[in-house]
């Protein structure tokens, strides 16, 4: 919201008394200003509330600190956005990795994920969900083109009153966001999903390209699930065709701030150095 301020006052005339105001403006003002709520956190944290962190360099370790255990299904590691070798995910379809919530992944209003991805085709296609792989159970989130007829990149939430032995069913509490974005086959991206209270937003490098609001409060967090890189329950459709690099996920919402950070330090076309090496 934009606001003008504007005065000015005739010095060769005494201002008449519901002037008085204007003598005390002896200049004009001008002022404009976005008005918040509450001012944006300039702060910029990238570790806080970090509950896993893949940044594949060289490994498929988590680096977040919280050691969550990985295992990949097939040859996982290739050439990331810069032409590093061993230093992004990669798949052809039924490669995928296997994260192990050791007790550290803990979430329940918010969770946010970011990732920088690319994808060799417009199928249907799971970037990376949390679930039980062997069921399909008690969904968290998946992220991806997950639609079934759709080319479009979608994002999806689990609420707490699903509970941890149904599937997901698309309603109020358990949403799907079909964003309209379709990415370009070949064309890298940072993709950022942040979840508070029912409400899903999804930025693309930085960019909030869409909102849907649910009636849920919680998200799901099953004993059983797994956070899946690449693909989607056991059971599910076809998996990755594409790469990821940098996933991160998070426990809380992500300030604009940091939202930009990650988006620029993934801009391929302007920066020169691998996202992993810079120090912010």
């Amino acid at each position: 919201m934009v606001f003008f301020f504007g005065c000015t006052k005739n010095p060769g005339e005494t201002p008449p008394v519901h002037d008085t105001v204007t003598v005390v403006k002896n200049d004009t003002i001008i002022k404009n200003d976005t008005i918040y709520g509450t001012k944006p956190d300039s702060t910029v944290n990238l570790t806080k509330g970090l509950l896993l962190y893949l940044p594949f360099t060289g490994n498929i370790n988590d680096s977040s600190g919280n050691n969550n255990p990985t295992v990949a299904v097939g040859s996982v590691l290739t050439y990331d956005a810069h032409g590093y070798a061993n230093s992004a995910f990669g798949s052809n379809g039924s490669q995928k990795i296997y994260v192990t919530n050791n007790g550290s992944i803990k979430f329940d209003t918010a969770w946010a994920i970011s990732l920088g991805f690319m994808v060799n085709d417009s199928r249907p296609e799971t970037y990376i969900s949390m679930v039980d792989p062997a069921t399909g159970y008690g969904p968290s989130f998946n992220f991806g083109n997950t639609l079934a007829t759709l080319p479009y990149l979608a994002c999806g939430s689990g609420d707490i009153t699903l509970g941890c032995n149904n599937y997901g069913p698309v309603n109020n509490y358990n949403i799907t966001d079909s964003t309209n974005f379709i990415p370009v086959a070949g064309s890298w991206y940072n993709g950022i999903v942040i979840y508070h209270k029912g409400t899903l937003q999804t930025y693309i490098n930085g960019t909030l390209i869409s909102t849907k609001v649910g009636a849920g409060t919680q998200a799901e967090l099953c004993p059983a699930s797994k956070v899946i890189i690449g693909a989607w329950w056991d059971g599910g459709p076809q998996g990755l065709n594409g790469k990821l690099d940098n996933i991160r996920l998070y426990n809380r919402v992500l300030t604009p701030h940091e939202i930009a950070v990650l988006s620029s330090s993934y801009q391929v076309t302007s920066n020169s150095l691998r996202p992993g090496l810079r120090s912010h």
